[in-house]
Formats: C-alpha cells, structure tokens, sequence
C-alpha cells in the first residue's frame, strides 16, 4: 500500500475520531446551553487549528489570496451551509440517539454525487443514480417514517448533511493552490460571524457556567477544527475514491461512544439501512475511481 496512502488513512481516521469526540460534547452542553450558542462557540475555538497548521507550514501569506470578490459569495453561502447544517446536526444529537445522527449523517456521500450535477456540470450514470437511490433507501429503511418510533428530529441530520454536501462540492471552485488550511480559516472566521449574528438576533445566550464548562467549550472547538482539516488533509495526500470508505469506520466509533458514554445501542434501528448507505457509497467511490482510471488511460 502507498506511503501517502497510508497516511491518509492514519489522518481520515484522527479526524473521524475527532468529529465523534466533538459530538459526546455537543450533546453533553446541549443540555445546558442553546444550540446555536454551542455552534458559535465551536467555530470561534474551531479557528484554533487552521491557525496552528497555518503557522506550522508558514502559509500566512496565502490568507489574501481568498480575500477575492470571486470568493466572496462562495464563502458566504458555504458558511451559511455549515451554519444550517450545525443546527440541524447539534440539535439532533441532543434528541435521538447518537448512533442513528451519525448513521444518517452518512447520506452526504449521496447528495454530493447528486448536487456535482448542477454545481459542477459532472455527468452523473446509472451506477451512481443507483447508487444514491439505495443510500436514500437506507435512509427511509433507519427513520421509519411510518412507524411509531418515528421522530421528525430524524431528518435533521439528513438535513445537515445536504447542508455539509453543498460546502463540500462548492470548495471545489478555489484554485488548488490555496492551502486547505487557508479556505478552512476563511470559512471559520464567516461562519462563526454568521452563527455570532443569529444568536445575538434571535437567541437569549446563556452565561458559561464555570471554568468546567469554558474547557468543554474550548476543546470541543479544537475537535471540530481538527476533524475539519483532517479529512481536507488525507483527500489532499491520495487519491479521494482510496480515502473515502474509510470515512465509514465513524459508523462503528460512533456507536461505542453512544453506548459507552448514553448507555445507547439502537442496533435494530440501524440494520439493515445501515448497509444500504454504506453500500450506495462504497459504489460510488468504486464507480469515480473506475472512471478515472479510464480517463488516465484514454
């Protein structure tokens, strides 16, 4: 296996981790504190390692190269995206189990391939259509909407991963020699403004309570900023198709840490839609890396 593949798989794996750790403390505080007050907060500490990698590999002088008018709308609506899917995300956590936000965050894979259409003009074939309508299958089969342990809060983190799907597909239009560190700083400073603004307009902050709660705060934005430029970091060191089904290893991570920290094991919900998610992406990756190794031999 290669070097940068390898590591890769080392660092998509530390920021999975990451994410999964960000999430226990999001639902810890969000018993106390608002949502949105958890999402500014976690993007204001969020900066913390873009700052550090940006200082690390002194690629300061890159920061102006976002500062661009082209930039501008792009970040803004890919913050506003992030913005949106937190509340969504966040808010789920705090009211189903922490397995199934995860397992359904998971459909991202499916809304990227779907919105590269109309973004990106990519021409999407039956292999993958197909596959997106089975992850979508997947989807229906976890929430049960006709069933009576069905919650609306359910389709929250569907919701937020269409919202993550579309900054996802719309950082595509910077030019790949701004350091991912750069366009991850960028998009922190907008979208903790953004989260800062909507809780200053139509939410009534609650005080930190201590020195306790402050480090919670603190560290979950590390985590947060982390989990970020990890997975900017390991589809940068190999080839994004190699990369992308080790992100599914969070499946598993996040239902430990549901039962080890909520006493949660919703096995029964998640089987078998689990599986058709993780089959629809699987298929997609299997399908882009066939496609471009065609394109490579043509």
């Amino acid at each position: 296996m290669p070097r940068n593949l390898l590591l890769a798989i080392g660092v998509i794996f530390v920021g999975i981790l990451a994410f999964d750790m960000m999430g226990i403390l999001v639902r810890m505080l969000g018993g106390s504190y608002p949502v949105m007050q958890i999402a500014a907060l976690r993007n204001f500490f969020g900066v913390i390692p873009a700052l550090i990698l940006l200082w690390h590999s002194r690629q300061f002088s890159a920061l102006p190269r976002i500062n661009r008018p082209r930039f501008h709308l792009i970040n803004l609506v890919r913050s506003s995206s992030v913005v949106m899917a937190q509340l969504c995300f966040y808010t789920a956590l705090t009211k189903i189990e922490f397995a199934t936000a995860g397992a359904l965050g998971f459909s991202g894979p499916m809304f990227i391939t779907a919105l590269s259409v109309p973004f990106l003009g990519h021409r999407i074939g039956i292999w993958r259509w197909g596959a997106v309508f089975l992850g979508f299958a997947g989807v229906v089969t976890i929430m049960q909407p006709f069933q009576d342990g069905f919650s609306h809060y359910m389709v929250l983190p569907v919701i937020a991963a269409f919202c993550y799907a579309t900054s996802s597909v719309l950082v595509r239009f910077y030019p790949p020699e701004i350091p991912s560190a750069a366009i991850q700083f960028g998009q922190q400073i907008a979208t903790c403004a953004l989260a800062t603004m909507v809780v200053i307009l139509f939410v009534d902050p609650v005080p930190i309570a201590d020195l306790g709660d402050a480090g919670l705060f603190v560290i979950m934005g590390a985590l947060g900023g982390t989990g970020v430029l990890s997975l900017a970091i390991a589809y940068r060191l190999a080839d994004p198709s190699s990369v992308s089904p080790f992100e599914y290893f969070g499946i598993p991570v996040s239902f430990a840490l549901g039962w080890l920290f909520f006493a949660e094991a919703p096995f029964d919900d998640l089987f078998p839609g689990i599986l058709f998610i993780v089959g629809a992406g699987i298929i997609i990756m299997l399908r882009e890396r066939h496609l471009s190794r065609l394109r490579n031999t043509a």
